[in-house]
């Protein structure tokens, strides 16, 4: 093979390296893919066989590519395979010793959750407080870092659980891992085998691995040592899979001998783009240095908008997004608005709804479409119109009410026309309708949340109003916490349906619920039409792996991104800084940051702050854009230097009043505003930022 002929230098150091450990780290667009394949490619024109050669990866699709373009090179077939694939692989041909027959069942999550209803049933445990979900998370974690559980109950459920599984002869997901690592631990004979199967073992996205990969390449390696892995640990971003950084950044230690290899030409990015990243990621202590560099010249600067509100941004990125669609004919296809939280996407997808751009939500749902959204809707739409049953039958257990579909189909029956009122008449004893004790009280609370919304409808209250009440009076914050995974980002909707609704009443002043409720619903009716052209929009998150020529970053923000989960903690804030890393690399041409002075959160306008990163990007790598309209602030201000924006409970000192803890921040005709307590003279003062030259403690 001409190797030369289709690798930079530090490629061809790479793919031609045969024995002994390495460890490529592989920045962000420097073709880790091409050069694992041009490696195997290699062991297998000096006279490897190609059934010694393992490649393992986190994707099915990962893995078809890599066994498509060896195939190309090399006429030949590698096993190249998931993880959960290769575990499947060997426990088939070898579980016995685990007192498993070869021919088991592999239990999908409905499966295994049924399996835990049984032990929780023979336990006397009722699902309360998201009691299934966590037990279900507990077992999972355990398994997969290869530890016993440290909770009581867990552990209990954890053994009936495995006991239930052996006896189905069945595995769930994670056993593929589990129980492989379990079973070469066991029997060093059965691993010995698989050593001298495989020789040769290259790992893709190894900043990814989990304890349980991470045992089973150290077991399958020990004899030759040849592990061969390549990844990045500041594209590392899923902690919360269970993926540890630490392996990767550990590897010299766990592999002496290590040959460490920098891949740092970039073929995406341009050097603009590039040299901020850069210099973003250079303030995370865990990682290997290195600088992405790139022959594509340096591009343009990267895009930094500072404006007044949330809406100024949505108008900036449309605005953008126009200029290099419309006119420098860049597909929307080719266009990205990444976010770090999914409650973001719903002012964009207002504006694009509104200006009839076509968008898709990759990797999540659409706000209006989300479920807890359409729950609250729902109930307000019953409240506020009565009759309608699609919306009755969707809230009347929320919460669980013990009521069924066919007590509902006796009730649709029953009534003629007003849903309401023929509960009302179920609840009084008037209709000859058979309910359990436990159905009459549920209806009569479902009755009493209804009623008490239609009260504050009739006397007038605003929409905010009436979203605050149903999520109240269902308990829904609570419901939400049967759920611990998705918890934190179906809260972080509700708080944003909040915002909507006061923006709304504020663009559409005395327009009334059915106006509000029609026009979301319009909003939440998918478009028939297939458009394949469509802006692009995702959290960071879902970034991994993608490219565009176009991308915007936007909600820079203190306690958005970085996340506020993250503060105050260093590891998660070195992840937050790897996401925005991970984000700024995704982008070809175009790179647009963007934050907001003020943005409605929880219902109400907050005064933000800067997001750090963009502090730590060069100010010569940057194109400020900014309007006419600010005129509470310095435009050319340095990034991070804005000395008058503050949170409450920040700690601040004014010339004459002394020391004092802001208590409320909002927006005035003046501009931003503060309400500050001053302890000594047990004053709360109205102070305007651009006035009172407030000094942060």
């Amino acid at each position: 093979m001409q190797l030369k002929e289709h690798l930079n230098p530090q490629q061809l150091k790479v793919a031609e390296h045969v024995e002994g450990p390495m460890l490529v780290i592989a920045g962000a667009g420097s073709g880790k893919t091409r050069i694992i394949t041009y490696r195997i490619a290699n062991l297998i024109s000096i006279g490897v066989p190609s059934s010694e050669i393992l490649a393992v990866t986190f994707t099915n699709k990962a893995a078809d590519e890599m066994r498509r373009r060896i195939q190309k090179l090399s006429q030949k077939a590698i096993l190249a395979s998931t993880f959960h694939s290769l575990g499947a692989r060997i426990l088939r041909e070898s579980i016995e010793p685990l007192g498993y027959k070869s021919h088991f069942a592999i239990f999908d999550e409905d499966d295994s959750e049924k399996v835990l209803k049984e032990c929780m049933k023979e336990k006397n445990l009722k699902d309360e407080k998201g009691l299934l979900k966590s037990l279900r998370s507990g077992i999972s974690n355990a398994k997969n870092n290869m530890v016993e559980p440290e909770d009581e109950v867990v552990k209990e459920i954890y053994s009936l659980y495995q006991l239930k599984l052996k006896t189905y002869n069945a595995l769930d997901f994670d056993d593929l891992l589990f129980l492989t690592v379990k079973l070469f631990q066991q029997e060093p004979e059965v691993l010995e085998r698989y050593q001298k199967q495989w020789n040769f073992i290259l790992v893709d996205e190894y900043q990814d691995t989990n304890q349980a990969q991470y045992n089973l390449l150290k077991l399958l390696s020990a004899r030759h040592q040849n592990v061969f892995a390549v990844g990045d640990p500041d594209q590392s971003i899923y902690s919360w899979r269970g993926a540890n950084v630490q392996n990767i950044l550990h590897f010299e230690e766990d592999y002496p001998g290590t040959e460490v290899v920098n891949l740092e030409q970039n073929y995406r990015s341009t050097g603009n783009i590039l040299s901020a990243a850069n210099t973003v990621i250079e303030n995370n202590e865990n990682r290997y240095d290195k600088k992405l560099w790139s022959d594509r010249g340096e591009g343009e600067k990267v895009g930094f908008y500072l404006c007044d509100t949330d809406r100024d941004e949505v108008s900036f990125v449309l605005d953008q997004l126009y200029q290099h669609h419309n006119r420098e004919n860049v597909p929307l296809s080719d266009c990205v608005i990444f976010y770090r939280t999914h409650f973001q996407s719903r002012v964009f997808e207002d504006a694009l709804l509104r200006e009839n751009i076509p968008y898709v939500i990759v990797g999540g749902i659409s706000f209006y479409m989300r479920r807890e959204i359409k729950d609250i809707l729902a109930i307000l739409r019953v409240a506020n119109e009565g009759a309608d049953f699609l919306s009755f039958a969707r809230t009347l257990n929320i919460p669980k009410r013990g009521i069924g579909p066919a007590t509902l189909t006796k009730i649709r029956m029953q009534a003629q026309g007003d849903l309401i009122q023929c509960c009302d008449a179920l609840v009084a004893g008037k209709l000859p309708l058979k309910l359990s004790q436990r159905q009459r009280d549920g209806i009569k609370s479902y009755l009493d949340t209804i009623h008490s919304i239609r009260r504050l409808i009739h006397n007038g209250a605003p929409i905010y109003e009436l979203v605050e009440e149903v999520i109240d009076q269902t308990g829904y914050f609570d419901l939400l916490k049967e759920d611990p995974d998705s918890e934190q980002d179906r809260k972080e909707n509700l708080e944003e349906l909040l915002s909507k609704a006061t923006e709304w009443e504020e663009e559409n002043p005395g327009a009334g619920l059915s106006a509000f409720l029609e026009e979301l619903f319009l909003k939440s009716s998918p478009d028939p039409t297939h458009e394949a052209d469509c802006l692009r929009l995702m959290t960071i998150h879902n970034s991994k792996g993608l490219e565009f020529d176009v991308a915007f970053l936007v909600g820079m923000e203190e306690e958005i991104f970085p996340h506020a989960n993250s503060l105050g903690n260093f590891e998660a804030l070195e992840e937050e800084r790897r996401l925005c890393y991970v984000g700024m690399t995704r982008a070809r041409d175009h790179l647009y940051l963007s934050a907001a002075r003020s943005r409605y959160l929880w219902g109400s306008s907050r005064m933000m702050r800067p997001s750090r990163f963009l502090s730590e990007i060069p100010q010569e790598r940057l194109k400020k854009y900014h309007k006419e309209s600010f005129s509470s602030y310095e435009t050319e201000a340095e990034i991070g230097e804005f000395p008058d924006t503050f949170s409450p409970g920040d700690a601040v000192f004014h010339a004459d009043f002394g020391k004092g803890i802001v208590q409320k921040c909002y927006n005035t005709s003046l501009g931003p505003t503060y309400d500050v307590l001053f302890p000594d003279d047990d004053e709360l003062r109205s102070l305007v930022a651009k006035y009172a030259r407030l000094a942060k403690l």
